[in-house]
């Protein structure tokens, strides 16, 4: 079996001030943006500037992915008021009308995303490399992709700020969009199989690709625990995150979990040697509801998947269990937890993989502590999924799946 290379200690010591470091690197990076918007160079910060004309026009026509459809010039563009609900960035519509007046081939809207205005946020995001990955995916991938996604018409990144221009998928007939509360509130088995079948398309499209081919596509210095360093910066994130997450949720977090998460941390390369074994693939890595869509086809609905700041190469599992863990209420899981992973493989056999039905279930037993993680780091260090309504009930969810699988046996056994 493969294993990821560990880290030396001089990589372990020089990663775990790398987060400061890197933050302190995108605050100089945000400053020297405001000094390229004074000399108009800048990508736009604002919606109010994204709205102009002539930016628009710009960003259109320069920076189209591959495979983009091309849009003729924007005669007029508004802000309607619209703003969606986002964990980190500023997600708006915007109206559009092109030269050559109404065409139903074109899109009335497009669906912008930004950084967000609070500078905390923009650091954050820019230290882990996250907002970088989306642009990445939409102008690399998002035109290879076997399952839906929105239609991507302009991407760029400058500095510390980014501008994406997507499809409003409202304007796509039979589609209906989920958003964070309705993760929060709980789906059903049939739409979560339904979004495990979608997922097992996307991986086996990209199941065991060449290490060259994986680089070219996501090159591995932004993936977010196999990076230069990335192993001390995400096992930095985990141990900081313990405390204040036990602080705001002592209800939800006990001590013996605390003791627990310890535990997992001083094992930290254990792991990720355990994590990112082959067989590995691309992974979108916030698989939740909420960045799922339903589309209406004459054969029933199917899913597709959008935002892919959390894409990486990793175990297919690993969209699985996050899935199912953040998206299902504990009891509504338990009852059906090891037939959805079930469907999952028997979705991936169809589309010619085959992964040993007990070695998922031993991958999904591990994962389950990377997505508590995942929800620690939110509700400790500052809530990344907006809501804290939100990261409380994905922390409730996730202490009880590391509980019902049994991931305190798994972990003394490494």
């Amino acid at each position: 079996m493969t294993r990821p290379a560990r880290e030396s200690s001089g990589d372990r010591i020089a990663g775990e001030g790398g987060v400061a470091l890197r933050a302190a690197t995108a605050l100089a990076r945000i400053a020297l943006d405001r000094v390229d918007e004074a000399r108009g160079v800048a990508l736009p910060r604002t919606p109010e500037q994204l709205t102009d004309p002539r930016v628009l026009d710009a960003l259109l026509a320069s920076h189209a992915p591959p495979g983009a459809p091309r849009l003729p010039p924007v005669r007029r563009a508004r802000l309607p008021g619209v703003r969606f609900e986002s964990s980190n960035c500023t997600n708006f519509l915007i109206e559009v009308e092109f030269e050559g007046g109404p065409d139903p081939a074109l899109p009335r809207s497009l669906y912008a995303k930004l950084p967000p205005p609070e500078i905390a946020t923009r650091a954050f995001a820019n230290a882990l490399g996250f907002w970088e990955v989306e642009v990445r995916f939409c102008q690399a991938l998002a035109d290879r992709m076997p399952v839906a996604t929105p239609r991507v018409y302009a991407a760029a990144r400058r500095g510390a700020r980014f501008v994406l221009l997507l499809e409003n998928l409202h304007e796509r007939p039979g589609t209906r969009l989920f958003i964070n509360r309705d993760m929060a509130a709980g789906t059903t088995p049939d739409r979560s199989r339904r979004c495990l079948e979608t997922f097992a398309a996307l991986h086996a499209a990209f199941w065991k690709r060449p290490p060259r081919e994986r680089d070219a596509l996501i090159p591995s210095r932004l993936h977010p625990h196999l990076s230069p360093g990335g192993r001390a910066r995400s096992r930095a994130l985990a141990s900081a995150s313990i405390a204040p997450a036990r602080r705001k949720a002592p209800d939800l977090l006990r001590a013996e979990h605390v003791d627990l998460c310890r535990m997992a941390v001083a094992k930290w390369d254990a792991l990720i040697d355990a994590w990112f074994a082959e067989p590995t693939t691309l992974v979108h890595g916030d698989s939740h509801l909420g960045n799922c869509f339903e589309v209406a086809t004459p054969d029933g609905p199917r899913m597709g998947v959008l935002d892919f700041q959390g894409l990486h190469w990793g175990q297919g599992i690993r969209d699985v269990q996050y899935h199912l863990i953040f998206s299902l209420e504990p009891k509504t899981l338990a009852e059906c937890e090891d037939a959805l992973v079930g469907d999952y493989l028997a979705a991936l056999a169809r589309h010619g993989v085959v992964l040993d039905a007990g070695l998922a279930r031993a991958q999904y037993r591990a994962l389950s502590f990377q997505t508590l993680v995942v929800a620690l780091v939110s509700l400790g260090l500052g809530s990344m999924i907006e809501r804290e309504e939100t990261v409380r009930t994905v922390l409730r969810r996730s202490v009880a799946a590391i509980d019902r699988l049994g991931f305190a046996d798994w972990l003394a056994g490494v």
